[in-house]
């Protein structure tokens, strides 16, 4: 299936003036664990780095990630390494340089905003790569590309009434080019991006997260530059497509959902789809890396 974006985008980041919808969260719940700073535009999570190529990449790095566990939950860990960084399509990005670039305490692929080795922001759930899911008519958000061609998927962003892409110039449309309805996606899509998408997360970038008080919420990752856990006000929600494709998550069955950073209690290994579990990227075989406890196939970038 064809697409193309909608004309006239504008960067993400120019929404100065622009007041956001937002995702309603509730701050009354003690022991809250997510600052949910309710004014986009005003992130704590730092600035991340452009990404590196192979040849800039350094040591200084901390090398040393190690599991961890609380109690009966245990934490999943993949260890960052600057000298064997995870490259999306032969690029390193912010998110497989094995740098901590937003000084969360988060490096890589265990920092919650990275949604693989293809993304260049560990501050927000963006991918900070120009130009990258900016198109109002979204193909697989996680194969590190923009563009149809590759995968068959398209989902437009102006057909969601939640309006996802109030940011990216892709506001709610509906009408008869939409009618509302999913695209119901080809085998060819489902087969080919199914295995990218985090858990938890339909394959167009909308997904799942889970709040202190016990709730969830739908967010879209591109539609604000500042979107990020402990900004989710910066967020706009959106429909999921998780039946036509996508991957749900089960935290029942020990998986590690897209945002966690720890299994459930009593889970002491993560529950995998192919049973590869992993600690670290050295557990997986052959180009695969770990991500959310389990190995995954590299993407094409």
């Amino acid at each position: 299936m064809g697409g193309t974006g909608c004309e006239g985008k504008t960067d993400a980041g120019e929404t100065d003036g622009t007041e956001t919808s937002g995702v309603p969260i509730d701050t009354s719940a003690e022991g809250s664990g997510t600052n949910t700073n309710t004014t986009p535009g005003t992130s704590n999570s730092g600035t991340a780095e452009s990404g590196s190529d192979a040849t800039s990449v350094d040591g200084t790095a901390d090398t040393t990630d190690t599991a961890s566990s609380s109690g009966d939950t245990t934490t999943t860990t993949t260890t960052g390494d600057p000298n064997n960084p995870v490259d999306c399509g032969g690029t390193i990005w912010a998110c497989g340089d094995g740098k901590d670039n937003d000084g969360d305490g988060f490096i890589d692929l265990n920092d919650p905003e990275c949604t693989g080795p293809c993304d260049d922001d560990e501050s927000s759930f963006q991918t900070g790569i120009p130009g990258d899911n900016m198109d109002c008519k979204q193909d697989c958000f996680f194969d590190g590309n923009s563009g149809q061609g590759d995968d068959g998927c398209v989902w437009d962003l102006r057909c969601d009434p939640e309006n996802p892409g109030e940011f990216i110039n892709c506001e709610y449309t509906g009408g008869n080019n939409c009618d509302n309805q999913p695209p119901n996606q080809d085998q060819g899509c489902i087969e080919f991006c199914e295995p990218f998408v985090p858990p938890g997360c339909d394959c167009f970038g909308c997904c799942e997260v889970h709040l202190d008080d016990g709730t969830s919420v739908w967010i879209f990752l591109n539609s604000h530059p500042d979107c990020a856990l402990d900004n989710l006000a910066a967020c706009t929600e959106c429909s999921p497509q998780i039946d036509d494709c996508g991957n749900t998550c089960e935290p029942q069955e020990c998986e590690l959902c897209f945002g966690e950073t720890e299994l459930p209690p009593g889970c002491d290994e993560t529950n995998c789809p192919d049973s590869m579990p992993c600690m670290e990227h050295a557990d997986c075989a052959n180009d695969y890396f770990c991500y959310l406890g389990c190995c995954v196939p590299p993407p094409p970038g």
